[in-house]
């Protein structure tokens, strides 16, 4: 049930990455003539335009909401916890634009990256038959689990950078450091709601149900600086023809930013005895939980892959990862620091523009 209702949820995602690749190679067969003009008379493009996407895994931790009856025999509630939490995976956009000046080695560029996920989940649970009565030939106790999740992200960079070459690496390989600035923005909000009747036994006897509720948003922003290294280094082919390089980088950054996390929760009991019902409440929070703080958050990432070049126009397909330590309050009751992370295959198409 699960697997179909996340294929569903990401279709349209699905045709929007079809819809991008038959584009992009429609725009590469349009540019391959003229590049290989540019590329006799020496021109050489000022700006590029990098248009991209990522089937990133989520690294994406907090705290499973799990009330003490779900544990409660004849249920196994281990397996049917952290029905409110993330996708393990999204589809990420990306964009970005570079100019670098005629003549120089200089580099400016201004990138984001977008990515947004839900998911929404039930499940059952089933009664182990060796730890419960068993009345009028059927078994009426019940589990029932049902939560839903939506999260997004932004990236922004800014960078300005030099492009001190490979030397004795590649004759025609490119190193660039940078420094700039990052931005980051992460959004999640959960919610999940729990229905249980652990027992079964005839009319007139007492039967209990449990119901729990639980709703939680998780907010992180944050800004600060960033360097990079980007490298690239001619496998075969030159560059007025066309040819093909291994491209690799590294990129860090301190954001300085807040957390926000608010949340709340309910579990009752209720017990039925001879018509009479008996409601109490327990595990509730009193007014919800609200915290906010002030935190530094450190950001390591790089990739590796491969490019197919033109003189103004490149395909690029690789691996990709990008780790934002602790910037999460994935706690529930009290804060719990969590990492949030992308890791995953990527494609881009770039365009050059410009030029003498």
């Amino acid at each position: 049930m699960s697997e179909l209702t996340k294929t569903r949820e990401n279709r349209a995602d699905i045709h929007w990455q079809l819809l991008t690749s038959v584009s992009a190679v429609a725009l590469l067969a349009t540019v391959y003539a003229t590049g290989n003009a540019k590329a006799a008379d020496g021109d050489h493009p000022l700006v590029w335009i990098e248009l991209g996407s990522q089937f990133a895994q989520e690294e994406n931790g907090q705290d499973a909401f799990l009330p003490p009856f779900m544990f409660a025999s004849p249920f196994d509630g281990a397996s049917h916890t952290g029905v409110e939490k993330g996708s393990p995976a999204v589809w990420d956009r990306d964009a970005k634009i570079t100019f670098q000046p005629e003549g120089s080695d200089w580099v400016l560029s201004l990138g984001v990256r977008y990515g947004k996920s839900s998911r929404k989940e039930t499940r059952e649970g089933h009664p182990t038959t060796a730890n419960i009565t068993k009345y009028k030939g059927h078994y009426s106790a019940y589990q029932h689990f049902a939560g839903q999740n939506s999260e997004s992200h932004i990236i922004l960079d800014f960078q300005a950078g030099k492009d001190f070459g490979l030397g004795r690496i590649g004759s025609e390989g490119s190193s660039i450091f940078s420094a700039g600035l990052r931005f980051a923005q992460f959004n999640s909000q959960s919610h999940a709601q729990i229905k249980s009747q652990p027992t079964n036994l005839p009319t007139g006897s007492t039967v209990n149900k449990f119901y729990a509720s639980f709703a939680a948003k998780r907010k992180f922003t944050g800004i600060g600086p960033s360097l990079s290294w980007d490298a690239s280094a001619n496998l075969t082919g030159n560059s007025p023809v066309g040819s093909i390089t291994f491209d690799w980088g590294l990129d860090g950054a301190v954001l300085f930013g807040r957390q926000r996390t608010s949340e709340s929760h309910q579990t009752t009991e209720v017990h039925f005895k001879h018509y009479y019902i008996t409601k109490t409440p327990y595990q509730h929070s009193a007014s919800p939980p609200e915290r906010e703080k002030n935190v530094a958050v450190p950001n390591l990432g790089g990739f590796a892959g491969v490019s197919w070049r033109y003189p103004i126009a490149k395909v690029s397909i690789g691996y990709r990862a990008d780790m934002f330590f602790g910037a999460i309050d994935g706690g529930i009751d009290v804060a719990h620091r969590e990492s949030r992370g992308f890791y995953g295959p990527f494609a881009s198409v770039s365009i050059g523009l410009g030029g003498p």
